[in-house]
């Protein structure tokens, strides 16, 4: 079994996977409906906002960061944190996995995800241009991530022996060192990657193993499309997300939240 079904098969049996496209779908969402071009917001708005809303709904559909609880009767009891915030009917939507089944782990201050032996990053990209991702122009983690040995006999990786090109070298050294980091045990760092087209509100979502493409070609050694099904909008079919049309989303209220049950059942307080 190859590297790319041991991972698609251990994530999508976790849920994980789904919980992806989920944290991904409410993350567009949320920033289209904020979108404003008249405000000023561009492209690299889009980007930024996303790439944090992103963050923060992968926290919320695996228990991470301020989400995080000890067990699971406390994730029950804090559900309406959790809720806080998302659009209407997001979290009915919302996969439930157990709290500690993900956990954080963060790459030298990149925020990563960590379940089993995979770990995941999250990286933005220019939309249609998921191939072309320059790993070489990006930062010295995603860089590192991308210089990592693949499994297979050898198991080394590709150096690069070009004089102008001997930084890579050091990207390469340093990606070795992945596997002795306090939280990295074996882990296998992948990528996260996400993109939107504003005018249309079309996305991408990809999770694969990046690739360090230093003189050109493709930016992956394997890649997978997570918005097709069963993953892309939990099987329901993908959608485009609309921008906040003048005047609209601002005069919808968001619906009531009301979860946390403060009275038990036989408790006649």
């Amino acid at each position: 079994m190859s590297e790319q079904q041991d991972a698609l098969e251990d994530l999508e049996e976790a849920g994980v996977l789904a919980a992806m496209s989920w944290a991904a779908e409410s993350a567009y969402a949320r920033t289209m409906r904020d979108y404003d071009p008249d405000a000023g917001h561009d492209q690299g708005w889009v980007g930024y906002t996303a790439h944090g809303f992103l963050r923060d709904r992968q926290d919320r559909v695996f228990s991470c960061g301020k989400y995080a609880v000890s067990s699971p009767a406390d994730a029950l009891s804090g559900l309406d944190t959790v809720a806080a915030g998302l659009l209407p009917g997001e979290f009915e939507r919302m996969p439930r996995l157990l709290p500690g089944a993900v956990r954080r782990a963060n790459l030298n201050g990149s925020p990563g995800w960590r379940f089993g032996d995979w770990r995941w990053l999250q990286a933005a990209f220019p939309f249609g241009e998921s191939s072309a991702i320059p790993w070489p122009q990006k930062s010295p983690t995603k860089r590192r991530v991308a210089a990592q040995r693949l499994p297979g006999p050898t198991d080394q990786p590709m150096l690069p022996v070009d004089e102008d090109e001997a930084h890579l070298f050091q990207d390469v050294m340093a990606a070795t060192l992945l596997a002795v980091d306090e939280n990295a045990d074996d882990l296998t760092t992948l990528v996260l990657a996400h993109a939107v087209q504003k005018e249309l509100g079309v996305r991408e979502l990809f999770l694969g193993r990046s690739r360090l493409n230093k003189g050109g070609g493709t930016a992956w050694h394997w890649k997978h499309d997570l918005l097709k099904p069963p993953f892309g909008d939990y099987g329901r079919g993908a959608k485009p997300i609309a921008p906040k049309p003048s005047g609209g989303f601002d005069a919808v209220p968001d619906a009531a939240v009301r979860l946390r049950r403060h009275v038990l059942e036989g408790d006649g307080k």
